[in-house]
């Protein structure tokens, strides 16, 4: 599309995103029309060139300088069904095997077209091209450009013409400035123009039509300079409308009150206030006639509420004027039957309801007062009063039907219902007395009857249609809960289509006779209402009539409507749907993607509600169709909507659905017409098949570790046990066999006191470092000790029991930092017994007098370093001792290093674990 200033932009319809084209090597600016030629090929004009836009390289591929441009914008280029590019502007050029030409053009004056403005091309190939000032012209496939002068009326020759479009029916639409619309029929050879009329609702609402548009469903759209966009659909043509602004403004039928058509097809309706009024609607002949009163006081002599064609006469039944027998070739009152006319012409009431022909010269008529009255070759015979019949009493006859050649049945105005024997003059009650007393209780007046045989439909004031199968005296009610459009039922008109009409205070219904077999239900009413082109939603008593050619008539407040079924557009069956917005726990979904492009919806488990709105594409006001929708997977079936074009849902449990929608007429099972949207409802994790194996694995590997914890808490107690039993056996054991064996040499060195003295001091010492040993055991095991304070102290109380004995000088200095750090039992003994080994050697080897002992925690490590002031000694010498070797073997079990640095002057050793 061309934006402001003839920038070059393309909207997005997925995600509604106008984004500007891009143009390599070329300002994106400055073009003043547009034509897209395939997917990605565009035609732009800018100045005196035509140019080839390649858009999905976003280059210009092609130039052409058109030839004598006259510094004036090319208003339009137009592709026909040859491949030839037309160019509209100050001249027409085509572009045709890559060269531009100018395309000569013959006007009527032989001057100058002023300049082309728009194009359009019909099925027979020609082309039809307006000007801004000079018409409109026409191209054949092998002729030039003629100037269209019309049919047998001169077709201007001056007009703006704004837009030209050929419909799907062949007829050119031109759009001018200032003269309204024209519409061209080639094949009738006709033109017909349409400007705004202030007293008619559907004329054009202006006169300046700039833009015309078809759209997929038919419809015609126009956009106007003043009055708005207006639309016409042919299918909205349900019903020939005559009004009092369709029919010349001396012609007034703004009531209809009965109706009859003769035997020349000509229309004659008679009005509440306006007399006669004729009708041809193929010629277009309309005319009216007003009555005088046969007596003073008749306050409205011209409400004609009953007609009858018959032959060159027309019989009209009035309202307190008596009735007429009106001749069609002298257009004047041929006879007047009235109360006290003069002979001949006597006639027993002044009104007559209704009126039926029975053979060709008897007329029966019902009348206010006078019952039923016979009249044969125009004369009047007799007056046959029901009040015979069993005392029914005097009641007005409103309507007379033929059920055999010898019975008629007759409607009164209070809601009675009796039988007329034509040979015998008698009347009777019907067989159902049931029926009868029915229509007593709700004093339902009569307003029409259409017998069916065997079937007598019957409408009534209020109380709806009553169905009687005459034969076996069988009856239903029908009404509004039924879908009846409304209770009170002027007329019944069955159609060739073997479908009924009636007509009702809210519209016209059409339904099948087969309601009474299988039920009334709102899917067997077609109900029609003045959005599709009734003359009002409100018809009248009496006003109805079925031609001999099959036509329709029904007459109310506004006018009069005329349709043949088998004419009659019932719409597109397959009228799209389109989603217009998604909503979730009532917040509009804000998706990359437009609702009406949108194909799946996803929700998670935390949505408590979904809604749609939607819209059917189709402008045609088609009240007769609804709108159903179901959620398929969830729904049972179709939900009639009517025309609420919107649907939501509630607590859905997860899975994946299809919401479905269409609008469709009632009954209509098409699915063509079925629009979806897929949605997908997430269930919570927690359901999930992949978290419920997490969990599962979960569990089975929590349980597989506490196995293997439990495992490992019993091979470590097994271990200390063991360590423990070592400890035992290695230190107490070894120590409780040298007591026994130096108590045994003790015993034998008796006699030599000094000898024996020894042995025992041996005894007392291996009995000392057997309770120190067992000490260190017990207190490696309490886990009381398994801070570092506790290890600490210990630490510092056996250096100094240690070195007191030999008076050596120490010092201690132990992290306080850490005290309250823990350290496991193993780790802890081994840490002691290394520190233990170390002061033990020096105590007993070193012959030091003095020792410095430290121990710190540092970045999650134990840095003891001891050093003595001692003799040293070589470490490179073989020895029985294992005093460095368990170091060594202590230090690595825990990952650690051992330093070792000695001379003559002292040792020192840095241990770090």
């Amino acid at each position: 599309m061309l934006s402001k200033g003839g920038q070059l932009e393309k909207l997005n319809l997925v995600n509604n995103r106008i984004q500007k084209a891009n143009i390599r090597g070329r300002q994106n600016a400055g073009f003043a029309s547009l034509l897209l030629d395939g997917h990605n090929w565009l035609w732009l004009t800018s100045g005196d060139s035509l140019l080839g836009y390649d858009a999905s390289k976003g280059e210009i591929k092609k130039k052409f300088i058109v030839p004598g441009y006259k510094n004036m914008p090319i208003n339009e280029l137009f592709k026909d069904q040859n491949g030839t590019l037309w160019l509209m502007g100050s001249q027409l050029w085509k572009l045709q095997s890559d060269k531009i030409e100018i395309e000569p053009v013959v006007t009527k004056n032989k001057k100058a077209a002023a300049p082309f403005n728009c194009t359009a091309e019909d099925k027979s190939g020609n082309l039809w091209i307006g000007t801004l000032g000079s018409g409109l012209f026409v191209k054949n496939n092998h002729g030039a450009v003629q100037q269209f002068v019309g049919y047998s009326e001169q077709f201007p020759p001056d007009l703006v013409i704004e837009d030209i479009l050929v419909d799907d029916d062949g007829r050119i639409w031109i759009g001018t400035y200032g003269k309204g619309l024209f519409i061209i029929d080639p094949v009738k050879k006709t033109v017909e123009q349409f400007t705004n009329d202030k007293r008619n609702p559907f004329s054009i609402p202006y006169n300046d039509v700039l833009s015309i548009k078809q759209d997929a469903a038919g419809g015609i759209w126009l956009g106007t300079d003043g009055g708005g966009v207006s639309y016409y659909n042919k299918d909205r043509n349900y019903f020939i409308l005559f009004n009092n602004q369709t029919l010349p403004q001396n012609i007034d039928i703004a009531s209809v009150r009965s109706i009859t058509t003769d035997n020349k097809g000509n229309t004659w309706a008679g009005t509440s206030n306006n007399g006669l009024t004729f009708i041809d609607a193929q010629k277009k002949v309309f005319k009216n006639w007003r009555f005088s009163s046969f007596k003073k006081n008749i306050s409205n002599p011209d409400r004609i509420v009953s007609l009858l064609a018959d032959g060159e006469m027309v019989w009209a039944g009035t309202q307190g004027n008596g009735l007429m027998l009106f001749d069609t070739r002298t257009e004047k009152v041929a006879r007047w039957f009235y109360p006290g006319a003069r002979a001949g012409q006597h006639f027993p009431d002044a009104t007559a309801w209704c009126l039926y022909k029975s053979s060709a010269d008897e007329v029966w008529v019902g009348t206010e007062k006078s019952g039923l009255c016979l009249f044969k070759a125009g004369i009047f015979i007799a007056a046959y009063n029901p009040a015979s019949a069993n005392g029914a009493g005097q009641d007005a006859v409103r309507c007379i039907e033929k059920l055999s050649d010898t019975t008629l049945c007759i409607g009164f105005a209070k809601g009675g219902l009796l039988y007329f024997n034509t040979s015998s003059k008698a009347f009777s009650h019907l067989a159902s007395g049931d029926l009868q007393n029915f229509m007593q209780r709700n004093s339902a007046g009569i307003k029409t009857i259409l017998y069916t045989k065997p079937l007598l439909w019957i409408g009534t004031d209020g109380g709806g249609l009553i169905v009687l199968d005459v034969a076996n005296n069988k009856y239903k009610t029908i009404t509004e809960v039924d879908g009846l459009p409304n209770n009170t039922v002027y007329g019944i008109l069955s159609d060739s289509e073997g479908n009924l009409w009636a007509s009702t205070n809210k519209g016209l219904s059409r339904f099948s006779t087969d309601i009474w077999q299988k039920g009334a239900q709102s899917a067997a009413f077609t109900n029609y209402t003045v959005a599709q082109g009734l003359q009002s939603n409100e018809f009248n008593t009496g006003a109805y009539h079925k031609a001999a050619d099959g036509t329709l008539w029904f007459g109310g407040i506004g006018g009069l409507n005329a349709f043949k079924t088998s004419h009659l557009n019932r719409g597109s069956a397959n009228i799209p749907v389109v989603f217009t917005k998604i909503l979730v726990d009532n917040e509009p979904l804000r998706p990359d993607t437009s609702a009406a492009y949108k194909k799946v919806v996803h929700l998670s488990h935390k949505a408590r509600s979904v809604a749609f709105t939607f819209a059917a594409l189709y402008f045609s006001a088609a009240q007769q169709h609804r709108y159903y929708y179901k959620l398929q997977g969830y729904d049972s079936g179709w939900i009639d909507a009517g025309q609420r074009a919107y649907a939501a849902y509630t607590n859905i449990p997860e899975g994946n659905y299809s919401f479905a929608v269409k609008y469709v007429q009632p009954g209509d099972s098409d699915e063509r017409a079925v629009t979806q949207m897929q949605v997908l409802i997430a269930g919570p994790f927690w359901k999930k098949g992949w978290f419920l194996a997490a969990i599962a694995l979960a569990i089975t590997a929590a349980g597989y570790a506490f196995y293997k914890y439990r495992i490992a808490q019993v091979m470590q107690l097994l271990k200390v046990r063991q360590n423990i039993a070592t400890d035992l056996h290695d230190d107490i054991g070894s120590t409780l066999t040298n007591i026994n064996i130096l108590s045994e040499l003790s015993k034998k060195s008796l006699h030599n006191q000094q000898q024996a003295q020894a042995f025992l001091e041996r005894i007392s010492e291996e009995v000392q470092i057997s309770s120190q040993s067992l000490d260190d055991i017990i207190w490696s095991v309490n886990t009381q000790n398994d801070t570092w304070a506790e290890t600490f102290s210990r630490m510092r109380r056996y250096a100094a029991e240690l070195f007191e004995k030999n008076s050596t000088l120490h010092h201690i200095n132990l992290d306080e930092g850490s005290a309250a750090t823990k350290l496991a039992m193993d780790k802890r003994r081994d840490v002691f017994l290394i520190y233990k080994e170390i002061l033990i050697n020096i105590s007993k080897h070193a012959a030091a007098t003095e020792v410095w002992i430290d121990i710190a925690l540092k970045d999650g490590a134990l840095a003891m370093e001891i050093k003595d002031n001692g003799k040293g000694f070589n470490a490179a010498l073989p020895t029985h001792r294992n005093g460095l070797k368990n170091l060594n073997i202590r230090v690595t079990r825990w990952g650690g290093s051992l330093a070792l640095n000695t001379s003559e002057k002292g040792t020192a050793i840095k241990i770090i674990l």
